[in-house]
């Protein structure tokens, strides 16, 4: 009774802070998830990852209507976006299922510290801006050919190797291919449900998918990813992501050492 009891808060606590996290600070809560799973619950981190991609594509879903209604998505590049990394994830998920654990722990661990440096300068170098919001309407055209497709399945690769939503390397590149922040962050949500999805399809045809694990920790993340999205912040938003940088790489190194 004590074990079902010790499970069921440490499923309400993986949704609860991951689910919060998320939309509270508008980053991702893969990088908690992750490790969170595989030491509370025991998870291999292949299953630990077809959990996560399918949590994702879930929880994404109410923020990506809101943004579709307030006109962030834009649709052609969404298709081309979806298309490439939807590819790449389906080789970097397959890469994943023959790599050993050891090997995906380091990868796992090197892309948290990486992507930690990144959030937590790009946190500081923002510092006191607000991007101004602009929407598809108001836009006439913006890259939607052979160059999006492609990095896109270069960051779908990396998505799959990582277990990660994607939205951490689809934001840099349609950042770097000139799209408006608000759009920016509309389509690559838009882009995460359907790619997120496959990766965790993909695991999930091989036997690496927990649905137990999938349900009960998809449900209480769309609670609390509502609620943080609710929530008012009682620090500025750029000192919150410098901080969850920092928190990231130090789980990252966490588990490439060996530690978790």
């Amino acid at each position: 009774m004590e074990a079902v009891l010790l499970q069921i808060v440490w499923i309400f606590l993986i949704g609860a802070v991951c689910g919060f996290l998320a939309t509270w600070l508008g980053i991702g809560g893969c990088f908690l998830r992750i490790p969170m799973m595989m030491v509370l619950l025991g998870l291999t981190i292949k299953t630990a990852y077809a959990v996560n991609m399918a949590v994702i594509a879930i929880a994404t879903i109410p923020g990506v209507i809101a943004h579709y209604k307030m006109k962030h998505v834009y649709s052609k590049g969404f298709v081309v976006a979806a298309i490439g990394s939807a590819v790449g994830v389906v080789v970097g998920t397959q890469i994943a299922m023959y790599v050993p654990s050891a090997t995906l722990k380091v990868i796992f661990g090197i892309a948290c510290i990486v992507i930690g440096i990144y959030m937590s300068y790009s946190a500081i170098k923002s510092k006191g801006k607000t991007p101004a919001r602009v929407t598809v309407d108001q836009v006439e055209k913006l890259e939607h050919g052979l160059k999006l497709g492609v990095l896109m399945f270069l960051a779908g690769i990396a998505t799959g190797l990582c277990g990660f939503g994607g939205g951490i390397y689809y934001m840099p590149i349609y950042n770097a291919l000139s799209y408006p922040m608000h759009i920016a962050i509309g389509t690559s949500s838009t882009q995460m449900i359907p790619v997120a999805g496959i990766g965790a399809a993909n695991l999930s045809i091989h036997g690496f998918q927990n649905w137990f694990y999938l349900v009960t920790i998809g449900l209480v993340t769309l609670v609390f990813s509502w609620l943080g999205a609710r929530s008012t912040k009682a620090m500025k938003a750029w000192i919150l992501r410098a901080i969850f940088g920092i928190l990231i790489g130090l789980v990252g190194l966490s588990v490439a050492m060996g530690l978790i």
